[in-house]
């Protein structure tokens, strides 16, 4: 009895060291060591380091603080994650493409490389693709190679060929990825055997894995978070903005400080290109999501379009300050519509918060946003008025109705009452249902089932 229980403990010890239980293990632990990190260790480690950075900052010298806030300034801390984890992540896909006794365990660290991205599913939609481009390569190669042999002719024809391919699979940019699998396999010199096939193809799909295992780490957000940041941080920059306007109005401008307003109004176009790929990089997460429904990307995406219009109308106003200050003879920009920018820099900002806050929920009647808006129209009626009675010049007068028309309009996308805001909506057309919407119906159905019996 005693020898049978040694005998199956040997057997257990000889299974658990196999190759690919070891992989397994390993990589199941390395997901679950970046969740633990990114939900309970990294906030945690945030929280300590800046209460120490609190309490010894007072006691460092005055030319280390500087140095710290020039370092802190230059180097972004997603940079700084993006090099840690993709570092980490070429070194375990190597390791563990060495341990499965892999062929090449050099393309196995370079897929990690590739496929370390700020989110698991960006993680995975480039990886797929690169798939799909390091296939169609060895495809290409085998053809060409087959049919021509090797000459100046023949390579010429497989990097063409292997661009056009990636090209009408829609690879985007890893439609290099053909021509450059087919150029490796001819530099190493290897006939492509079903052998070479498969753990080429093998190390690539482990890259891939490490890579959407540890790519949550270098954002440190999930989309969802991510998009609510971008969103937030576009409608505190718009609301930034109008009050350095409202207050350059009131007090007074020059054209140094309007040409600084108009060149800061076009760089909220990069603020925008940021938001709206992470309200894209949402969509596609939540389409494959088990806990993110599609239903919460529409609110986003609202909330977006509303401040793509914000941005446009910042951009106009701050043109029109411009024009008149920089422009001979053109009409002055009257000192009383520095109290509706003042309004709407107040609404942009409530705004903000409530994005952050609340994410999708951050409705047009959440939190104190809803007042506000009153507050700017009461606004605008009152200088209206204000301004036909104190100004008899007609360039004031259509000057302040130009702006006010854009202050309204800001006013109306954050409310979302633009009709603009419905034109050129896309309709989600058919296609697969997103999985979180498929497993409540499932579940019910199942629920039924076990009803009637």
């Amino acid at each position: 009895m005693k020898e049978k229980a040694v005998f199956l403990s040997s057997q257990a010890l000889v299974s658990a060291t196999d190759p690919f239980t070891v992989v397994a293990i390993g990589l199941v632990l390395c997901a679950v060591l970046a969740t633990l990190l990114r939900r309970k260790v990294k906030p945690v480690v945030e929280l300590t380091c800046r209460a120490l950075f609190a309490r010894i900052r007072p006691r460092l010298p005055a030319p280390l603080r500087r140095l710290g806030r020039r370092i802190h300034g230059k180097v972004e801390a997603t940079s700084a994650r993006s090099v840690l984890v993709t570092g980490i992540a070429a070194g375990i896909a190597l390791a563990a493409a060495q341990t499965l006794h892999l062929v090449g365990p050099v393309l196995a660290a370079i897929s990690a490389t590739l496929s370390v991205q700020m989110s698991s599913h960006a993680s995975l939609r480039e990886g797929s693709k690169r798939l799909i481009g390091t296939v169609a390569g060895i495809a290409v190669t085998v053809a060409v190679w087959g049919a021509f042999g090797i000459s100046p002719w023949s390579i010429a024809l497989i990097a063409a060929c292997g661009l056009a391919a990636g090209k009408l699979l829609r690879l985007g940019d890893s439609s290099a990825t053909v021509p450059l699998t087919s150029m490796g396999i001819l530099v190493g010199g290897t006939m492509v055997t079903e052998t070479f096939v498969w753990e080429r193809v093998e190390a690539t799909v482990l890259g891939i894995v490490v890579g959407v295992i540890l790519s949550p780490l270098v954002g440190g957000t999930t989309p969802l978070e991510q998009a609510r940041i971008k969103l937030a941080h576009l409608s505190g920059e718009i609301g930034r903005l109008l009050g350095s306007l409202g207050a350059g109005v009131r007090d007074g401008y020059r054209r140094e400080q309007a040409e600084q307003w108009l060149a800061r109004s076009r760089e909220l176009d990069e603020d925008l290109a940021d938001a709206v790929a992470a309200v894209e990089e949402l969509a596609g997460q939540a389409r494959w999501s088990l806990t993110t429904p599609m239903t919460r990307v529409n609110p986003m995406d609202q909330t977006l379009r509303a401040l793509e219009h914000g941005v446009q109308q910042v951009n106009s106003v701050a043109r029109s300050m411009f024009d008149a200050v920089a422009t001979p003879g053109s009409p002055t920009v009257p000192p009383q519509i520095g109290q509706v920018l003042t309004a709407a820099s107040d609404a942009f900002a409530a705004h903000s918060t409530l994005v952050a806050e609340r994410g999708a929920a951050a409705g047009p009647d959440a939190g104190g946003l809803h007042d506000l808006l009153n507050s700017l129209r009461e606004a605008r009626q009152r200088i209206i008025r204000t301004v036909r009675t104190e100004v008899d010049d007609t360039g004031v007068l259509v000057l302040t109705g130009s702006i006010i028309t854009d202050i309204d309009r800001m006013a109306g996308s954050l409310e979302r009452s633009a009709p603009a805001l419905t034109v050129g909506v896309r309709e989600p057309g058919p296609g697969i249902p997103a999985v979180s919407e498929v497993l409540p119906a499932v579940r019910l159905v199942w629920e039924k089932a076990l009803t009637r019996r």
